[in-house]
């Protein structure tokens, strides 16, 4: 853990060292500012030559008024007014500078300048912060300069005045002629000042000092060079047994600290000579002398930042000692003692995160409480004293994991944050630290909250370290990476290991090899892109891996032996060395990844909070060796040491349900390997307390209880039902509702078959209904969770309206972030230091209010089951216009499930054949389509990817599915073979896995006569069985359509037949209905969308471009951009009737996520358009015209649109298609489905 540890000005400031360290002596700059212009004021009347005394006194007195006038003025703090009885009395003045020196007249008037600059002078400290009052001072001085006579004599001390002026005003606005101004005018001090006067050295000091304060802001070297030169020379000047003499040493000694902090590439040598003068310093101070608790506290904060720049143990040591020995010297309760415990507090802290003794942290928390108890709220020390306390707290619960040591940093870091003024330079180091806290609680309970709140710190702490802090953006840089890199271990969000990799580069980019920091920026970097192999490893992204192996190689290699982190960072190079061979086999990899775990193992003490992770790890990879080597001793060490992770690992630790199930799969590859059923017992045991566990990532939880149903269900034993139910309840935490798009259907892809596998037990069990609600949960989650957010309130609105309003407000909120949040990984730098710009904490937040909102509504009497997943018997109502199928496809067993209108029992269908015959090895668009750019193609005018057709295998596949599930099915429900009703029936199908990829509605025995889907039925498709559920617009209300057509868009092949179609759409369109159409350079996606908005249906002739693990992004193909499913989605259309989908695989599914119908239908039926009439894959484009004409034929009668026919309109559309092609032209015809009710 990088800890940046606040700074604080020790009092008193200190600087000095011995002139042989230097080597940089030289004379004073001789070269001064001319003498200034006199001028004087105009407009003053001229006293006559000869004036009487009386009138002399009165002029005086009037003089002496006006100056108490003024005084009361300035106490008054009426600055206004002040500043014109200034002005005043120097205009009056200003005839008297041009007198004799002698002259009564002129020396009269210099008393009184000299009291107007007292009056001025004496309130300059009171006054240090205003503006306008420096400006006054400095004012009067510079003007009072030229009415002194050539033989006055002491116009040093009046320059010298008129320098701190400018220094103080400098301080406060910055501005580089006040400190150029107090420069010149010190040199003029300088060289007014005869050699061996009293105050020489203080103004040659002085000079120095200006130098420095300017250095400090410019960090010109021309500056520190002058400032050193001054401090030396002035050091020259008197015996080195002079009190005056430590103190420059020690000054000269601050000046090369910062220096080593403005310049890293001489930081260690800057820390040097710091020392050195420092050291110095103290030998010249006797015993007793006041100065020395703050010398030797100093010395310590030099030794302690040379330790934590060097690693140099010895100087952990020094600085311990030195500031002990301070603390001693330092009055009981005086504010320097507290400084000193402070500082004392800090070394101790370094010192124990180099050496990982637990003492030293005891005592930094110790000496650290006793300086906030000791301090009140309103000292200006207390912000620091709170920080390095924070910080303490937060290293003994990294190293112990005691829940009160976090409580109670998250509660001081929080105050501290607080306390630190915008602006301020350690306010990045404490909004880091702050971020460090809440990543180590989301590490121990595994709260998303903690760790977007995490990155936000850091982020805001990156940006303000960009802008001008940049002592510190190495370290944040680092801090924030490895938050993003946690966050990406919960959520799996691309973007962010893509952040964290970026941010961790910068931090070593930033770093100097030598530096102590660099190893744990390398192993953090390392550590990121091993989580990006890992993401999804694959021998072609090796490269990942191989780099985490180069980086952690090299973090092990700087860090020395006795250094605490060794530990991690070996345990980390052996992670990495594991996956590797876990990839790639290689036992040499194996070996070593034992190897460099044993060793973290041993180096890492038991009272350690990481050894149980180190021993997790270990015992894994004893696992993963005895899966490859099955060698019996490998089994046994990997159960004893994952049994001693578990021993000692907080029940409530987020950790313990993965160590759970480690400890299960070792026990499970036993049982696979020898049959012992003693370990198949141990390990559903360890399984069912992984589940179990209140704690932990939710992806660990459902991953143990899937293995645990699965195991239950394989083995005969009981409880597998629950065990599936168990794991079923996870789905909308694995999935979740705030997550981005892509990251949810990563999620979903790593469910895998589960759904199925789930649905398939149970209908095992013979819980029919029970299969149904499951297969309603895991299919089409992700459109499952949009469609909830539409879900009208009006029954909860006539019972709480204000509730309904939040939530409908919260519902619309979190509708919008997740139809507009996207998730490619961010490559402009500056975009990283604007944190909040995806507003992705923002969207978690949104999700966290409408989850609290609806257990709310959950706890009125009567909506217990509000919004909960739909139990079977509301499943029942979606069959309100003909049977809807639902077809299970796993490899265990397939089954249909049949709901039919007005029936409140099921038709179960089992489909031994399905599986059987291998059906569901076909991956038929890849097999049917090629992508070929040489094909020789049957038809060369298509909205999509050229065609081959394979009519043999398209026709046998087809026949397969006839037999394997339409023929059962139509059986099932009483229809016997070769005997189609005399009208057909309109059939629904919701399908899984691979089954969900086929063409259904072509199904048939094209061999034999009256064995088709189509003669006895016209098909839909649904996503869920909930879009049937949904309360449709009246189609009667409809009077306007719209149509988008695309003949030659830039960049894609022309569809010239576009043309043709939306004229029959235009012809059709008559009477009272309202048609408009855009084409061509007019169909800009921001004209489409304003369109969509003012009609009912949308008919789209164009081409399409399909984005599965990006459904929000899948777009339609305009002439100037691309008109995305999110535009679309943004604009929560209500009442919206047909979407017709003319363009290229506006239907086809992804084989990696079958089960969630990640296409435009499915995206434009949950936009709001209850009909879509789209294409499986590439249409002819001479075929769109004659399909579209014979739909909108039977659809517009009238001057009505009813979209309610739509399901037979483009089955009897496809009818005259296939007739025209011919039957087995399947590639022609077959495209064409019907989406929705």
């Amino acid at each position: 853990m990088n800890n940046i540890e606040s700074s604080h000005d020790a009092n008193g400031v200190v600087s000095s060292t011995p002139q042989e360290i230097l080597q940089a002596s030289g004379e004073i700059d001789s070269r001064l500012v001319s003498e200034r212009k006199t001028t004087s004021l105009q407009g003053t009347r001229q006293l006559p030559e000869t004036e009487d005394k009386e009138i002399l006194d009165a002029w005086i007195k009037s003089l002496v008024e006006q100056l108490k006038t003024l005084g009361t003025k300035i106490s008054q703090k009426n600055l206004d007014a002040a500043e014109l009885d200034a002005k005043s009395i120097l205009q009056q003045l200003g005839p008297t500078k041009t007198l004799p020196s002698a002259d009564k007249r002129r020396q009269k008037g210099l008393e009184v300048l000299e009291s107007l600059s007292n009056a001025i002078l004496s309130n300059v400290v009171n006054f240090s912060r205003n503006r306008h009052y420096l400006d006054i001072a400095c004012h009067v001085i510079d003007e009072s300069l030229p009415f002194l006579p050539p033989d006055h004599p002491a116009p040093a001390d009046w320059l010298f005045n008129l320098s701190k002026c400018y220094q103080l005003r400098y301080e406060l606005a910055e501005g580089p002629m006040d400190i150029q101004n107090a420069i010149t005018c010190l040199e003029n001090v300088v060289r007014l000042t005869p050699l061996g006067h009293p105050k020489q050295l203080f103004r040659i000091e002085s000079l120095g000092e200006a130098h420095r304060q300017r250095w400090d802001r410019t960090k010109d070297s021309n500056d520190l060079t002058k400032a050193l030169e001054y401090y030396s020379t002035a050091s020259s000047l008197e015996p080195q047994d002079s009190a005056a003499i430590p103190s420059l040493y020690a000054k000269m000694a601050g000046l090369f600290s910062a220096w080593s902090q403005a310049d890293r590439h001489h930081e260690l040598e800057g820390l040097g000579r710091a020392v050195e003068l420092q050291k110095y310093a103290i030998s010249l101070v006797a015993e007793g002398d006041a100065r020395l608790p703050t010398y030797l506290r100093t010395l310590g904060r030099y030794y302690h930042h040379r330790f934590k720049r060097s690693g140099n143990k010895d100087d952990a040591e020094f600085a311990i000692e030195s500031q002990t020995k301070a603390m001693g010297l330092s009055p009981e309760g005086s504010v320097d003692k507290l400084n000193i415990m402070s500082d004392l507090g800090s070394s101790y802290q370094a010192r124990f995160a180099y050496l990982g003794n637990l003492e030293d942290c005891n005592s930094a928390v110790r000496l650290h409480e006793e300086t906030v108890f000791a301090t009140s709220d309103g000292d200006p020390n207390i912000v620091v004293f709170l920080s390095s306390l924070g910080t303490s707290y937060l290293e003994r619960f990294a190293y112990l994991g005691i829940k009160d040591d976090l409580s109670k940093s998250m509660d001081i870091l929080s105050r501290a944050v607080s306390l630190t003024p915008a602006g301020d330079k350690d306010l990045p180091g404490r909004l880091n630290n702050l971020g460090l806290a809440y990543n180590s609680r989301f590490q121990y309970f595994g709260k998303l909250p903690d760790i977007d709140k995490a990155i936000e710190l850091q982020g805001s702490a990156m940006q303000l370290s960009a802008n001008g802090h940049q002592q510190y953006l190495s370290t944040i840089y680092g801090n924030l990476g490895n938050s993003f890199h946690s966050r990406f271990s919960r959520l799996k969000r691309v973007s962010d290991i893509e952040s964290a990799i970026f941010v961790q580069t910068q931090a070593v980019k930033n770093t100097p090899d030598e530096h102590p920091t660099m190893p744990g920026l390398l192993d953090s970097l390392g550590s990121a892109y091993e989580s990006r192999f890992r993401f999804r490893p694959s021998r072609r992204k090796m490269d990942d891996l191989n780099k985490a192996i180069e980086y952690k190689t090299r973090a092990v290699n700087l860090t020395p032996a006795g250094n605490s982190k060794l530990a991690t960072y070996l345990n980390n190079l052996g992670l990495a060395y594991g996956a590797r061979f876990s990839q790639l086999g290689q036992e040499e990899d194996g070996n070593k990844a034992i190897d460099h775990l044993n060793r973290a193992v041993e180096l890492t003490r038991d009272d350690h909070s990481d050894k149980q992770n180190w021993l997790n790890n270990l015992g894994n990879s004893y696992r993963e060796r005895f899966r490859v080597r099955k060698e019996l001793q490998d089994f046994e060490l990997a159960i004893a040491t994952l049994s001693r992770a578990i021993s000692l690992t907080d029940e409530g630790h987020s950790n313990m349900p993965m160590m759970l199930s480690n400890m299960a799969l070792s026990y499970l590859y036993r049982f696979e390997q020898s049959g012992d059923q003693e370990a198949l017992d141990k390990s559903i045991t360890l399984f069912q307390r992984s589940s179990r566990s209140s704690y932990g990532h939710p992806i660990n939880k459902f991953n143990s209880t899937r293995i645990l149903a699965y195991l239950l269900l394989s083995n005969s034993r009981p409880g597998f039902v629950e065990a599936y139910q168990s794991a079923v309840n996870y789905l909308p935490q694995v999935v979740w509702l705030g997550d981005i798009a892509s990251t949810k259907l990563y999620q979903v892809q790593q469910l895998s078959d589960f759904i199925e596998e789930a649905a398939a037990a149970a209908m095992e069990a013979q819980e029919i209904s029970l299969a149904l609600e499951w297969l309603e949960q895991g299919r089409s989650i992700v459109w499952g969770q949009h469609l909830q957010l539409q879900t009208p309130l009006d029954e909860l609105s006539s019972i709480n309206s204000e509730l309904a309003g939040h939530l409908k407000e919260a519902a619309d909120e979190l509708y919008s972030s997740a139809s507009g949040i996207f998730s490619s990984p961010i490559s402009d730098a500056s975009l990283y230091l604007k944190p909040m710009s995806w507003n992705v904490q923002q969207q978690h937040q949104m999700a966290d209010r409408y989850e609290r909102l609806l257990d709310e509504v959950r706890r009125i009497p009567g909506f217990e089951r509000f919004l909960r997943p739909k139990q079977v018997s509301e499943l029942f109502q979606a069959a309100r216009y003909g049977p809807v199928v639902v077809v299970n496809a796993h490899k265990s067993r397939c089954d249909a499930l049949i709901l039919l209108p007005k029936k409140n029992d099921l038709i179960h269908v089992p489909l031994p054949n399905l599986y059987r015959n291998k059906i569901l090895d076909f991956n038929l668009p890849p097999e049917i389509l090629a992508k070929s750019s040489d094909d020789t193609a049957e038809f060369e005018g298509l909205r999509g990817v050229r065609l081959k057709a394979g009519k043999d295998q398209f026709e046998s596949t087809l026949c397969e599915l006839w037999l394997c599930v339409v023929k059962p099915v139509l059986e099932a429900l009483g229809y016997p073979n070769d005997r189609p009703p005399d009208e057909p029936i309109h059939m629904t199908w919701n399908t899984t896995g691979p089954l969900s990829l086929l063409p259904l509605h072509a199904a048939g025995d094209y061999s034999r006569p009256l064995t088709r889907l189509y003669n006895f039925a016209f098909s839909s498709y649904i996503p869920t069985l909930s879009v049937l559920l949904r309360s449709n617009p009246s189609p009667h209300a409809h009077s306007r359509i719209m149509a988008v057509g695309q003949e030659a868009t830039p960049g894609q092949a022309p569809l010239p037949c576009t043309k043709q179609e939306l004229e029959f759409i235009q012809i059709h369109a008559k009477d009272s209905i309202h048609y408009t159409q855009l084409t061509g350079s007019e169909a800009t996606a921001q004209a489409v969308v304003s369109e969509m908005e003012d009609s009912d249906w949308i008919h789209f002739a164009c081409h399409a471009y399909q984005q599965p693990f990006a459904p929000l992004d899948s777009s339609f193909k305009l002439h100037e951009s691309d008109l995305r499913l999110r535009q679309i989605m943004q604009k929560h259309f209500q009442n919206k009737g047909l979407a017709f989908l003319s363009a290229c695989q506006t239907a086809s599914g992804d084989k990696n996520l079958p089960n969630e119908s990640s296409h435009l239908a499915a995206g434009m039926l949950i936009a709001g358009y209850p009909c879509v009439i789209a294409t499986m894959w590439a249409i002819v484009d001479s075929d769109a015209p004659l399909v579209a004409d014979h739909v909108y034929s039977q659809l517009i009668k009238g001057g009505k649109l009813n979209y309610e026919g739509s399901a037979r309109a483009l089955h009897d559309a496809v009818a005259v298609l296939r007739e025209k092609v011919g039957e087995k032209s399947f590639t022609r015809w077959a495209p064409f489905i019907h989406v929705g009710s």
